[in-house]
């Protein structure tokens, strides 16, 4: 970049590429930072900052973590071999050894007479000081050097720090004095909290530790404010619409009620108290139902439907596959064909599906089992009263917003095996009430879970021959469908289930997403007929599969998949009476993939994993934010800043109700702020 080069014109939705210096290659490496306008570069938060207030005199150095230094490129020597670059340093009043390791790219940065500065940890090696692969900044004649508290930012491709850095300098000063600050003044006064445009420079740029924590405190809380005011948006009820209101004492659930094998557990019978007050209110219901795998929440979903049967209404309820919509729909047949209750299948291949959209519309069919099908403009419902969506983690806002335009503000149970620490809950779900149903069913008990590296893994599948040969099934999961891992080494379900095929004594099945669905749901329906004995598949088994007989679960590569899954997975074993077991199959390569494998041989219940998940990765992709049509945390920490978070909800709930269409003046700007936040997450007519 041009010494002093200006930007005549610009805005901050402008291109990356209207800054001098920054062509369509560098901007696509931008792109992989998630940086496209200049706004998105002034949101380019630093990783961290290094503290180089003190630059020490080569002739002082000593052996430390972090030591800044500045000098002139004496020697350069790359040995291929062993791919290190060894420079010596000097700055006229001593000398220092620095070694880099596989960076060849460096050699042409440090030719002899190159000044730069480093900042890197200094070691003693052969009676020598030696900084060993420091942070580097080449400095141009008579150019200052970057000193104080430095940022160091994340990279992609060929961009580097020493070049992302001055990049920051330039752009930074001259454009963090024009964000906008949409947070009415007496928020900001009340919190204690500096100006939004202080706030980004200093958080590049702080003159001091105080002035970087008080960046971050004002980052964080609009980090919470702007996904807490989204939320609500997106939940907020006109006060003055009414609901509909159900009968959840009416004869069909009484009649199901009555049907059932068994009791409902201490944990079913709660949920379903709670949900029973929400139907009887003309308030529409919003509730998240929380369960364990096997916990019974599809019981507790049927009469929430079937009370908005008897009221006279409808009632859908959607998931996020075929392949689980089919299940699903033929667990709701079995338990509501006795009853006389009609109950169709609508997914985008049925061929029913002219007949059941006119059966929905007439107000003739009461209860449709769906994919997103169920949202296509062209099904229409004659009074849509309960709308159930399972494993919600699936499904973005847009979706679930959709089909809550289908009523007049129907009630809604929003069902996940996958629960959520309750700091999160409170962000991502805004105002939905809470219900958790705790405890397994009778006789249900916990899956032993056993981590087994591959050199053991014979162990695991020696469980599988000793299921098979009792009269069990099991399921073996990969992490790809075919062919070679880049990485190597990670299993492929259809090599697997070749070379099991080969080995007699047990029939296999095959099952991943790339076959097509009648394919699936004809392998799916010879497992529960127990035609196949050991099914080989990818995650597409993660969900809603539901075989009592399967006992035995081996995960292959078991550390390429996070915690939410690995729960999943073994929550498809040991829906029966019979003891089961899951093998994880992996010799995890990083300190995460551990603490994941140990998690899971430790903790059964989900909200535990939940925990250890937000705990091991941070908040950043836990739930996958991004999936509910919101953009997820970056510099806040729902843990480390909970009290923030609760306050930032706090205000959140009080604009809204004060302010439901942003109307007041002062929050003109905060309106289009949360609006940025809601373009792709929620349909146009939501928004206006």
């Amino acid at each position: 970049m041009r010494e002093g080069s200006q930007v005549p014109h610009y805005g901050a939705r402008d291109p990356i590429t209207k800054w001098p210096g920054i062509g369509p290659k560098r901007a696509q490496e931008f792109a992989n930072l998630g940086v496209h306008t200049l706004e998105d570069l002034l949101g380019l938060w630093p990783h961290r900052h290094e503290d180089r207030r003190v630059m020490t005199p080569l002739d002082q150095v000593h052996e430390a973590e972090l030591m800044t230094v500045q000098g002139i490129v004496q020697r350069a020597q790359y040995d291929r071999f062993r791919q290190i670059l060894r420079i010596e340093l000097s700055d006229g009043r001593g000398t220092l050894s620095v070694v880099f390791f596989h960076a060849a790219w460096l050699q042409r940065q440090l030719p002899t007479g190159q000044q730069v500065v480093l900042t890197g940890k200094v070691e003693r090696r052969a009676s020598q000081m030696t900084m060993v692969h420091p942070e580097v900044q080449t400095l141009k004649a008579g150019e200052p050097p970057l000193l104080g508290l430095v940022p160091i930012y994340p990279l992609s491709g060929s961009i580097r720090q020493g070049f992302l850095q001055r990049l920051m300098k330039e752009v930074v000063p001259r454009l963090a004095p024009q964000v906008a600050d949409p947070v009415p003044v007496a928020i900001q006064e009340r919190y204690e909290l500096i100006g939004r445009a202080q706030a980004v420079l200093y958080q590049h740029f702080p003159p001091d530790l105080n002035l970087l924590e008080a960046s971050r405190k004002r980052l964080v809380f609009d980090e919470f404010l702007r996904i807490a005011l989204a939320v609500q948006v997106m939940h907020h009820v006109d006060p003055e619409v009414a609901g509909l209101v159900q009968n959840p004492d009416g004869p069909m659930v009484k009649a199901f009620l009555a049907s059932l094998p068994f009791e409902l557990t201490p944990g079913q019978q709660k949920a379903w108290e709670t949900i029973q007050s929400d139907l009887r209110e003309p308030r529409p219901m919003a509730r998240l139902l929380q369960g364990d795998v096997g916990s019974g929440k599809t019981v507790v979903a049927i009469l929430t439907m079937l009370a908005a049967v008897d009221a006279g209404h409808q009632a859908a309820f959607m998931a996020p596959t075929e392949l689980l919509a089919e299940q699903q729909w033929q667990v709701l047949h079995r338990f509501l064909e006795p009853l006389g209750v009609p109950c169709a299948l609508l997914t985008g291949r049925d061929k029913q599906k002219a007949a059941a959209h006119e059966a929905l519309q007439q107000g003739t069919l009461p209860l449709v089992v769906g994919t997103q099908a169920l949202i296509a403009e062209r099904v229409g419902f004659s009074r849509l009263g309960v709308v159930v969506v399972d494993e919600q983690h699936r499904f973005g806002v847009k979706q679930r917003a959709r089909l809550s335009l289908k009523g007049t503000y129907p009630d809604m149970l929003v069902m996940t095996a996958t629960p959520i620490p309750r700091t999160l809950a409170l962000t991502v779900y805004g105002d939905l009430d809470v219900s958790e149903i705790t405890g397994l069913p009778p006789g249900r008990q916990p899956v032993e879970t056993v981590h087994v590296t591959h050199e053991r893994r014979k162990v695991a599948y020696t469980a599988v021959r000793q299921a098979v040969m009792r009269g069990e099934q099991a399921y073996v999961v990969c992490p790809l469908v075919q062919g070679d891992d880049e990485n190597g080494g990670a299993k492929a379900a259809v090599d697997l289930a070749r070379g099991m095929e080969k080995v007699p004594g047990w029939r296999i099945g095959l099952l991943h997403g790339k076959m097509s669905s009648g394919d699936k749901s004809e392998v799916m329906a010879r497992f529960r007929a127990h035609e196949i004995d050991v099914l080989v598949a990818t995650t597409i088994v993660e969900v809603g599969v539901d075989v009592p007989n399967a006992t035995v679960m081996v995960v292959e590569d078991a550390d390429r998949f996070g915690l939410a899954q690995l729960h999943q997975l073994r929550g498809r074993v040991g829906r029966g009476n019979k003891p089961a077991q899951c093998f994880l199959i992996a010799d995890p390569r990083t300190e995460q993939a551990r603490e994941r494998l140990q998690a899971m041989v430790q903790y059964h219940e989900g909200i535990k994993l939940a925990e250890e998940d937000l705990r091991i990765r941070g908040p950043g992709e836990v739930l996958g934010m991004r999936q509910h049509g919101i953009t997820g945390f970056q510099l806040a920490n729902p843990v480390k800043d909970l009290a923030w978070l609760q306050e930032a909800r706090q205000v959140a709930v009080k604009l809204v109700a004060d302010d439901p269409h942003f109307a007041y003046p002062e929050h003109k700007l905060l309106w289009q702020w949360v609006r940025d936040a809601l373009d792709d997450a929620m349909p146009s007519q939501v928004l206006h």
